[in-house]
């Protein structure tokens, strides 16, 4: 796992990822591929837990100065966040989103840094359905260009709350502590597994 982030490929960061939580499942008709990210993350960092120690240092950004300063987590009070949003979108009085959390196996397919072009296959990967005029269509059985064709239709007051739902996705999150230079004790929350490692 530190040689697939040290190389930065997101790839082989998943990889090692699945391959790595796959390993340590016991039950062969759990495919880590198909679960929610969030519940991937709250895996990995409880292996990482019971394999190396519940303590891990980090560097945060103290948001009262914007000063770098070294922090320590206790992997023992991460928490998931739970989401505000609903699972559904309404869209206008006959249409609306039935949403889903990604799975590994989708976030893996996210082929651009692009910030905008990431947010649209995300949520791309994160419709289950599109209910219209009391019928239900499953957004998987259509081809990726007709999933975007119909994502470049929706106004930008669609938009907003399809990114408030991608925002507020469920995610791993604890709170990073330090002493400032007056031994004052002072701590951040973070979120993802990223931050942690």
């Amino acid at each position: 796992m530190l040689l697939a982030k040290q190389s930065q490929d997101k790839e082989q960061i998943f990889l090692s990822l699945n391959q790595i939580i796959q390993n340590c499942v016991i039950d062969d008709d759990v495919d880590v591929l198909k679960l929610p990210y969030y519940d991937i993350e709250y895996l990995f960092i409880n292996l990482r837990l019971n394999s190396v120690g519940d303590s891990v240092d980090v560097e945060v950004t103290d948001p009262d100065t914007d000063n770098k300063v070294s922090a320590t987590i206790d992997l023992n009070s991460i928490s998931i966040t739970k989401p505000k949003s609903k699972m559904n979108i309404k869209l206008n009085e006959s249409a609306a989103l039935v949403m889903k959390y990604p799975t590994l196996d989708e976030l893996s397919k996210i082929s651009t840094d692009n910030e905008v072009d990431s947010f649209f296959e995300t949520l791309m990967y994160s419709i289950k359905s599109v209910f219209y005029d009391d019928e239900s269509y499953e957004f998987v059985s259509y081809s990726t260009e007709e999933k975007m064709e119909f994502l470049d239709s929706l106004s930008m007051e669609d938009i907003n709350k399809c990114r408030e739902f991608i925002t507020d996705m469920p995610s791993v999150s604890v709170d990073a502590v330090w002493l400032d230079v007056d031994g004052n004790k002072k701590s951040t929350q973070i979120k993802g597994m990223n931050s942690f490692f």
